[in-house]
């Protein structure tokens, strides 16, 4: 393999990394270890401080907004209390978010913030 192709492939690896870092800050502020995470909602956004509050507010805001799509949040939520076989959806569709919100913040840092990260 050429040298110009592991160079790729390397910060492809790296960008992943990053990009699990950022998901597992995220994870920690929702359960409660951390009080703040930096985040970008959205692309071309300045990644932000956003205080665990926020933070399971904007997760709840985007289950539901995902219940559009067939997944029904609400109804869900409530089954899983007494229904354990229905709890895989939950965590799967939180994690898919918690993805999403990892790239789009990945992709908004910039190189200094990238390089800051413990990857």
């Amino acid at each position: 393999m050429n040298a110009f192709a592991m160079r790729e492939i390397e910060a492809h690896e790296l960008a992943e990394r990053r990009r699990a870092y950022i998901a597992e800050q995220i994870r920690n502020c929702l359960y409660g270890k951390t009080l703040y995470v930096n985040i970008a909602w959205t692309l071309q956004a300045i990644p932000q401080k956003v205080s665990r509050i926020g933070l399971i507010e904007e997760m709840e805001n985007a289950l539901l907004t995902s219940s559009s799509a067939g997944f029904d949040y609400s109804a869900k939520l409530l089954a899983a209390l007494d229904d354990e076989s229905l709890r895989p959806a939950l965590r799967t569709e939180r994690e898919r978010i918690i993805g999403d919100w990892a790239d789009t913040t990945h992709n908004c840092m910039t190189q200094q913030e990238l390089e800051a990260l413990p990857c």
